[in-house]
């Protein structure tokens, strides 16, 4: 019977020993090989249509997690030359193409390097889905000590009617950790349980446990969808009631009958004190000023045919509510260009998001309009 057990016990010894070992061979090429293989992957510039390159591969922020973000955050420390960040919703993260080489900051890059070839330049996605002004504000105020050297927003007038200020609120904790005015008080001083001092623990000392969310995406999930409820929430959820094939069609190939019920205008909302999201968009803008970062915010594409289609659209008020986003960005120094129509309807997947063929259009433009503004310059 003791020598069962002491051969049971050798061998159950030799499995957790050669497990260990996997586990620590895993980490180590978890945290040397595969996480900055997949940061820096380059890809090919190869043909997808008669004019559009696929552009180098922005990798899109696959989850709001705290890991996930610090990983996206080191990769902007660590960029040499002059630094661009891209912050907004599903339209720059790229929610009507299925790849990161398709994106608006992916076009952004192609085209700053074919202007500015000799220009040691980095272009760093840290939009989401369904991000919010507030979620937003938080993402700068989690990157901001970093200083990047250009922050490029979408602005949405969408998300201005929503009643949920943010839709990631985990962001609201990574920008509290990093906002020196947020210092504990004595009422703040509650120190975590012991299940998140285990949870810490067990982040900081194990790379599988700390990248789990982002591994699962790359092995098995797919980009973050959109979560949406604006004011306008029927219309802007019609965009997303097609199946996952279909999503990356053009919208004139698709049904969006159910807009017939949708009731208001884009834009319909109170831009005041009492609008959470202005609020939040006046922080955004006031934290860049304050820190002396140079922005260029953008009025986002529509699809003005569609909107028609369903008496969605007052152009007078839009224009209306939208100068007003774009008046309060220029009082402080932000340069906002103007792409409502700026896109043929044609290259739209939906009411907002663009295809490849759209995105590289507006990347176009917008990379000239940088370069044209001064606002990136050979020899910065």
């Amino acid at each position: 019977m003791n020598g069962f057990i002491d051969k049971w016990l050798k061998i159950n010894l030799r499995v957790i020993v050669l497990t260990i070992l996997l586990l620590v061979g895993f980490d180590l090429a978890l945290t040397r090989l595969i996480i900055p293989w997949y940061m820096n992957a380059e890809t090919a510039k190869v043909q997808v249509s008669a004019d559009v390159d696929r552009g180098p591969l922005i990798r899109r922020l696959p989850a709001d997690d705290p890991n996930t973000l610090a990983l996206w955050k080191q990769e902007l420390a660590r960029a040499d030359g002059f630094t661009v960040v891209f912050l907004g919703d599903s339209i720059v993260h790229g929610g009507g193409v299925p790849d990161e080489d398709q994106t608006i900051p992916s076009y952004v890059a192609h085209h700053l390097q074919t202007l500015l070839p000799e220009r040691e330049l980095t272009v760093h996605c840290f939009s989401l889905p369904g991000c919010t002004p507030a979620d937003t504000l938080n993402i700068l105020r989690y990157i901001i000590d970093i200083r990047p050297d250009l922050v490029i927003y979408d602005v949405n007038i969408g998300w201005f009617g929503s009643k949920t200020v943010e839709e990631h609120p985990r962001l609201a904790e990574l920008s509290k950790a990093n906002d020196p005015r947020a210092a504990p008080t004595a009422d703040s001083k509650e120190e975590p349980g012991l299940e998140q001092r285990l949870t810490n623990l067990v982040a900081d000392h194990w790379a599988l446990y700390r990248y789990r969310i982002l591994l699962n995406y790359l092995w098995f999930g797919e980009p973050l969808r959109e979560k949406l409820a604006p004011k306008m929430r029927k219309e802007e959820a019609a965009d997303r009631l097609t199946s996952p094939e279909e999503l990356y069609k053009p919208w004139y190939e698709k049904d969006f009958s159910v807009l017939k019920e949708t009731k208001g205008k884009i834009g319909a909302c109170d831009l005041d004190d009492s609008n959470q999201h202005w609020l939040s968009y006046l922080e955004l803008i006031e934290a860049l000023e304050e820190h002396q970062i140079k922005a260029a915010f953008f009025m986002v594409p529509r699809n003005r045919t569609l909107y028609e289609m369903y008496d969605l659209l007052d152009e007078k008020l839009l224009a209306e509510q939208q100068e007003k986003l774009a008046l309060a960005a220029r009082q402080s120094g932000i340069a906002v260009f103007d792409y409502t129509y700026a896109i043929e309807d044609r290259y739209f997947t939906d009411s907002v998001h663009l295809t490849a063929e759209g995105n590289q259009l507006l990347a176009r433009n917008l990379a000239w309009n940088l370069v044209q503004s001064g606002l990136i310059r050979v020899g910065d």
